[in-house]
């Protein structure tokens, strides 16, 4: 049972790495049993077959980040400190999982009717669903944000992923500082 689970994180973490490379239409099952040591006949035993080893992915890593983008985009009514603890929960995420959040950033503009697209799609929707709330929320305290709440929870969630991703590539620390400017900075932008 335990060698099952380790052939199976293992496809898995060979995967999501080759993913993040080269993209996931880009890899193809035989790169991913060669790098992994397998053969084809284990993937599709564990996974059935590609899309479904992305599911597995994405069950794992892509909902597990939702719940916690979800969790930190609840809003109690403190614009800053909701804004500072989505940042801190997407940098943090990223920390954490490097290579899975460099093939997420991928996954959030896999073109549409592509199959990846299609396995992604429910992440995809709940994560802008929840920052989407998140602002419609807010708005009943920033009365300039009516009606842009859409716009707002577009820019911000691309936001998101750029703060991250310049953390993870080293252009910014994760610190008190660096994310109460970022934070300040976006809403500079909203009450302008």
């Amino acid at each position: 049972m335990e060698n099952e689970q380790n052939t199976k994180k293992n496809l898995m973490d060979v995967s999501v790495k080759l993913f993040s490379e080269k993209g996931y239409d880009s890899v193809g099952v035989q790169e991913i049993c060669t790098k992994a040591e397998i053969t084809k006949p284990t993937l599709y035993y564990y996974f059935g077959s590609k899309s479904g080893l992305l599911q597995n992915i994405i069950d794992e890593y892509g909902k597990t980040f939702l719940k916690k983008i979800e969790d930190a985009a609840n809003y109690e009514h403190d614009f800053q400190k909701s804004l500072t603890k989505l940042y801190k929960t997407a940098i943090n995420f990223a920390k954490d999982n490097k290579t899975y959040f460099a093939f997420h950033c991928i996954l959030m503009n896999a073109p549409d009717g592509s199959e990846s697209a299609e396995v992604f799609s429910p992440v995809k929707a709940g994560l802008e669903s929840a920052i989407l709330k998140f602002f419609k929320n807010s708005c009943n305290e920033f009365g300039n944000m009516k009606g842009k709440e859409k716009l707002y929870s577009i820019l911000f969630h691309g936001n998101l992923y750029s703060v991250a991703q310049a953390y993870l590539n080293g252009k910014i620390k994760n610190n008190e500082e660096t994310i109460y400017a970022i934070v300040h900075s976006f809403m500079y932008g909203i009450a302008n």
